[in-house]
C-alpha cells in the first residue's frame, strides 16, 4: 500500500472483557502505538522517544461508551467499540504501523486483549492541502482536548489560542515536515507581523480543566474559537491551510499524549468583488 503524508488511521477495536480506563487516555494511546511501532521495528520506536526530536506523530484520545465511573476512571463498556487515531506527518511511520496491522488483530491495553475490527485510513498530500487552502474571513478552530500552548524560558503555559503564538507554531510544524513549500526563518518573522496586524478572535467559548497525567495535573483548554482575518492575501491562505493542518499535527504542548485535538470549520469565504 502506498500512503501519502500526512495519514491519520483510525483503528476500532473491542475489548475482551470490560476494564477501567483513566478520566484522560492520550497517554494510554500514545503508549499504545510506540508499542505496535516496537513490535515492528523496536529502532523506530526508541527513536521517537528522543527528547530533542520534533515529533512527526500525534494521537487521539481512546473514545468509547461507558458503563459507570469509578475514583479511577470510566469503565469501558465491551460490547462496544473503542476507537483511537493515529495520525502521521511522515508516512514512514504510518507503514510501519500498517506493518503491525498485517500481522496481528489485537493490542493489549491496560492487561486487557483488544480484537482490531477495523482501521480507517484518511491522507492528504502536503500539495494537496495547499492547493486546496482558500482565502477566508472567518474559521473555527473546536479544541476538541486539553489543550495548551507552551511559554519558551517561561514556568507557566498559555491557556488561551492567541493567534500569533498558535499559528506561528503550526507554521514551524508544517516546514518541518512539508514535502512541497517549506517556510524560511524570514517567513517565519513576517508571517508573526501579519498575524498580529490582520487575525483577530472575533468570539470564543473556552473552559479550562485539570488532566490527571501518571500523578501529575496538567490544565488545558477546552471549547471553541473564531477567528476573523480582514485582508485577502497568500497569508490567509497560508493560515486557513495551517488550520487544516492542525487536524493531523494537533497542537500545542503534549501534542503526542491526546492534547490539542482540533477541528477546522471554515465559516465565511471571501466574497468575490466585495
Amino acid at each position: 500500500m502506498v500512503f501519502v503524508i500526512p495519514v491519520e488511521m483510525t483503528v476500532e477495536t473491542y475489548g475482551e472483557k470490560d476494564v477501567t480506563l483513566p478520566r484522560f487516555t492520550g497517554y494510554v494511546s500514545r503508549g499504545l502505538l510506540l508499542h505496535m511501532l516496537h513490535r515492528v521495528d523496536p529502532g523506530l520506536s526508541q527513536a521517537l522517544h528522543e527528547p530533542e526530536m520534533v515529533k512527526p506523530y500525534s494521537v487521539s484520545i481512546l473514545r468509547f461508551r461507558s458503563k459507570g465511573r469509578t475514583p479511577e476512571g470510566y469503565v469501558l463498556d465491551s460490547m462496544h467499540p473503542c476507537r483511537v487515531g493515529f495520525r502521521f506527518l511522515d508516512d514512514a511511520y504510518a507503514r510501519s504501523l500498517f506493518d503491525y496491522f498485517t500481522k496481528m488483530s489485537s493490542a493489549t491495553i491496560f492487561d486487557t486483549t483488544f480484537r482490531i475490527a477495523n482501521i480507517t485510513i484518511n491522507s492528504k498530500d502536503y500539495k494537496e492541502l495547499e492547493a486546496e487552502a482558500r482565502p477566508l474571513e472567518a474559521f473555527r478552530l473546536v479544541f476538541e482536548t486539553p489543550t495548551y500552548l507552551a511559554s519558551m524560558g517561561a514556568p507557566y503555559h498559555c491557556l488561551f489560542p492567541e493567534p500569533v503564538r498558535l499559528f506561528s507554531n503550526l507554521l514551524r510544524l508544517w516546514s518541518c515536515f512539508s514535502t512541497s513549500r517549506r517556510f524560511g526563518k524570514e517567513e517565519h518573522g513576517i508571517y508573526k507581523k501579519w498575524l498580529g496586524k490582520h487575525v483577530g478572535v472575533a468570539e470564543y467559548e473556552l473552559r479550562t480543566v485539570l488532566v490527571q497525567m501518571r500523578g501529575k495535573k496538567v490544565a488545558g483548554f477546552l471549547g471553541w474559537v473564531t477567528y476573523e482575518m480582514d485582508v485577502e492575501d497568500e497569508w490567509n491562505r497560508v493560515t486557513s491551510m495551517l488550520a487544516r493542518f492542525a487536524e493531523y499535527s494537533n497542537v500545542g504542548g503534549n501534542r503526542t499524549g491526546g492534547f490539542g485535538e482540533t477541528r477546522f470549520c471554515p465559516m465565511r469565504d471571501w466574497k468575490k468583488g466585495d
